[in-house]
């Protein structure tokens, strides 16, 4: 690392032993004993997490603002500061657009989405190749070798990357993950910053490069803190790597009691990660408490069918877990046919806009009330264009933004041609039938759709840090990860214990429908 030494504080928090709450009142301590709040830096895996960091020490200092906590950030952003970068300097999606029409191939997605650490999940195979090999630091060559389904062959693959190469650095543009690697190799002194305290959260998601910018930050900092759980490591698939955590140099310090986790539920998750070979020993309890429901529940179902008769059954709040998307929609497609509504990815199954609709509609016909030009234009949008004079509507013309639209001055003035009496999903002809079909099903069963779901439908990796009184976590392995699993079971491993760890009551272990499980979570 060269420089002076720093002796590093080594934070590893098993699943539900308050981490975060750990640093943050670290945070507190230090702004107690007069450490500037400009002297602290604070960097999280997720502009989310920065953020409600700083709001609580806001919060609970009232002296200060926004303003003085310069350094709560990601990395990414980091480096956008102190790089002195404009959005003016990072690639957007017209730049992609016009390099695919120089490169003479058409990428199958140039809109390249940024994930919550702000690099860019690609969806192009070839761009996620170069922007792997990127991340973890190591040549295209090694990372092409490393990826034996890869289509279309090493050539084509260094093509695209001299052609982004080259594209960038005439037109001096950066992308988020230039701006990681610019700020590593930066020799300029005013790059980084210089903190009294720095604390990196959920460190065992760093990647490679990430690792040497922090590593660059600690040069210069006084107290380091760095926070993480190698068990926890489950996105190796994106280039991060335990082994980067687990040989950190520093002096351990292990939370050692769960508030999430209940006795059942840790019995068969610390079974689970005590099998994997290479991470740092740790002991740890459960929940503590004399009530029964500390101790939670392990059960057992033999297919999905089973699962879902429980959910019906218990009305309390669920996640339900897989470990692929193409997995996760078919539990979604069950769900609709057996009228559950529930939440994936953070959407509602039911979405805003259609319920908008359908209840500008209730208040407008049924209830006689007036609703906005927003609501109105919601409503038209799931009617049909017509002429007639029986459904429909001619177009909203001629109407104020800022007013409020009754059914009658609808009729007369901006077009609508639906009889009051109509109910909902007839006068809404354009949407969707199997849409329609579900909707009823779930006011039927007098379903709450302006209110959050109670089952919420997510993958394990999209689910890491949630959590719920009663999980469900299919055993169903994709290809892919069976492929893997023989190679690198460890991996595999941490994906289910992250899973295990995230109930907080009741965990329901799935069988799979397909010859392709986990079956590491069935037997001690």
């Amino acid at each position: 690392m060269g420089g002076r030494i720093v002796t590093t504080k080594i934070i590893l928090g098993p699943p539900g032993t308050g981490k975060t709450e750990y640093l943050l009142r670290k945070v507190e301590k230090k702004l107690e004993e007069g450490v500037k709040p400009n002297r602290i830096g604070y960097f999280a895996y997720t502009v989310k997490a920065a953020n409600e960091a700083r709001t609580r020490a806001i919060n609970k200092f009232t002296n200060l603002d926004k303003k003085d906590f310069i350094y709560f950030r990601t990395l990414h952003s980091l480096a956008f500061k102190q790089l002195g970068l404009s959005k003016d300097d990072v690639l957007k999606d017209n730049h992609y657009r016009e390099l695919s029409e120089l490169l003479g191939i058409k990428l199958s997605n140039t809109n390249r989405k940024m994930d919550n650490n702000g690099f860019q999940m690609q969806d192009d195979i070839f761009a996620k190749v170069i922007d792997m090999a990127r991340v973890r630091n190591i040549t295209l060559k090694q990372q092409y070798q490393e990826m034996p389904h890869m289509q279309g062959g090493w050539m084509k693959i260094k093509y695209i990357s001299d052609g982004i190469t080259e594209y960038k650095r005439t037109r001096k543009l950066y992308d988020f993950t230039d701006m990681i690697i610019e700020f590593s190799k930066s020799t300029r002194e005013d790059i980084i910053p210089r903190l009294d305290v720095l604390i990196i959260d959920e460190a065992q998601d760093l990647l490679p490069i990430q690792w040497e910018m922090v590593k660059k930050i600690m040069d210069k900092a006084g107290e380091v803190y760095i926070a993480g759980d190698d068990d926890q490591s489950i996105f190796k698939w994106a280039g991060a790597n335990p082994s980067d955590l687990i040989n950190l140099q520093g002096e351990r310090y292990i939370l050692d009691e769960s508030h999430r986790v209940p006795l059942e539920v840790h019995k068969i998750a610390t079974n689970l990660i005590n099998k994997v070979e290479n991470r740092i020993p740790k002991v740890w309890s459960p929940k503590k408490s004399n009530i029964a429901v500390s101790r939670g529940s392990v059960k057992h179902h033999v297919n999905r069918g089973s699962v879902y008769q429980q959910i019906q059954k218990d009305k309390g709040e669920w996640l339900v877990l897989t470990r692929d998307n193409y997995t996760l929609e078919q539990i979604a497609d069950e769900m609709k046919t057996k009228g559950f509504y529930f939440s994936m990815h953070g959407q509602p199954s039911v979405s805003k806009k259609r319920l908008t609709a359908i209840m500008a509609w209730t208040n407008v016909a049924k209830n006689k009330k007036a609703i906005t030009y927003d609501e109105v234009k919601t409503m038209y949008h799931y009617m049909t264009v017509r002429r007639g004079v029986e459904y429909g509507h001619k177009g909203l013309s001629n109407a104020d933004p800022e007013a409020h639209f009754t059914y009658e001055e609808l009729c007369v003035y901006h077009g609508l041609l639906v009889p009051a009496h109509r109910i909902w999903h007839h006068a809404l002809d354009r949407m969707p039938a199997h849409e329609v079909t579900y909707i009823v099903s779930l006011l039927r069963r007098q379903e709450k759709l302006n209110q959050e779901p109670r089952i919420n439908l997510s993958t394990i990796h999209g689910a890491k840090g949630g959590e719920a009184d009663n999980v469900a976590l299919l055993s169903d392995l994709p290809r892919k990860a069976d492929e893997a699993y023989y190679k690198d079971p460890d991996n595999e491993r941490r994906v289910f214990y992250v899973g295990i760890t995230r109930a907080k009551k009741n965990l329901h272990l799935v069988r799979s429908d397909t010859d392709r499980e986990f079956a590491e979570m069935f037997h001690e």
